[in-house]
């Protein structure tokens, strides 16, 4: 039988957690006894006890008159503690990690790289040496933080073979889609608040998202698109601030986004003042 945490266990969890999530960075002051016990629902003493428990444990510490901090020093959490669901709750940055470091004889799955064989090497070489030709500045100095010019000039030409309308300095590049994603989040999302992915999704978007410090819900993604009725629950309970996702081949299940599932989703966002990236 599972064993039922008590109360001063829950508190106990946690605090844990939050400092293992970097919610709680080291020297953060934990909420006070009262504020603590109002966001639990428990008793102040009740509190007080697993605050007292903690510091035993060299988690915690008090300044007398001031509160209680986070230790700058504070041991791993034990996922057994956590009380989450081992198959669900992975660690991307951990995956991240085996990703990067196994040797190229070794499968990386969800990562949604190519392989070496299917990459354009020898055009990529030719434009190496024909910019090596060019411009000194194009190699000793730096650019200018919108990216190349030439290159924007030519995606807008192709934007506007789409229809969009735009002008070179509305675009930026950026050296990777998680770069681009991590700074659009720098400019949206404050700690705390909800966004929403696929379940599953491209692990990275955990990591990125842990990084920012917010609160991860995620939607089962069928092979047409998330689950429309659970995408519609989660923006009525949770009042998300975005979504991401990747619509087509998604990563890693390899499903498309229909038009019509699209189409109901794009509805609902607006509806809801969703940014979507």
């Amino acid at each position: 039988m599972k064993h039922q945490l008590t109360r001063i266990e829950i508190v106990m969890a946690d605090v844990k957690e939050k400092i293992a999530t970097v919610v709680y960075m080291p020297g953060t002051r934990l909420p006070s006894v009262r504020a603590a016990a109002n966001s639990y629902g428990f008793s102040p003493s009740t509190v007080v006890e697993a605050y007292e428990r903690l510091q035993t444990e060299g988690i915690i510490y008090s300044r007398p008159g001031a509160g209680f901090y986070v230790a700058e020093t504070t041991a791993p959490l034990s996922l057994i503690e956590s009380g989450h669901n081992l198959d669900r709750a992975v660690d991307p940055l951990w995956v991240s990690r085996q990703s990067l470091e196994p040797s190229d004889n070794v499968l990386k799955p969800g990562c949604g790289w190519l392989p070496p064989d299917w990459l354009f090497v020898e055009g990529m070489r030719r434009g190496l040496r024909h910019a090596a030709r060019g411009d000194t500045t194009v190699i000793s100095e730096y650019a200018t933080p919108l990216g190349l010019p030439a290159l924007r000039q030519l995606l807008i030409r192709r934007m506007a073979g789409l229809g969009i309308d735009a002008q070179p300095s509305q675009v930026m590049l950026t050296e990777s889609g998680t770069q681009a994603i991590d700074l659009i989040l720098r400019f949206l999302l404050t700690a705390g608040d909800t966004v929403v992915v696929d379940d599953p999704c491209y692990f990275n978007f955990r990591a990125l998202l842990r990084a920012h410090r917010v609160k991860v819900i995620g939607v089962p993604y069928t092979p047409s698109g998330p689950d429309v009725d659970a995408f519609a629950k989660i923006l009525e309970e949770h009042k998300p601030r975005l979504y991401i996702t990747n619509a087509a081949i998604h990563n890693p299940t390899g499903a498309t986004l229909s038009h019509a599932t699209a189409y109901q989703i794009l509805q609902l966002a607006q509806t809801a003042g969703l940014y979507i990236i």
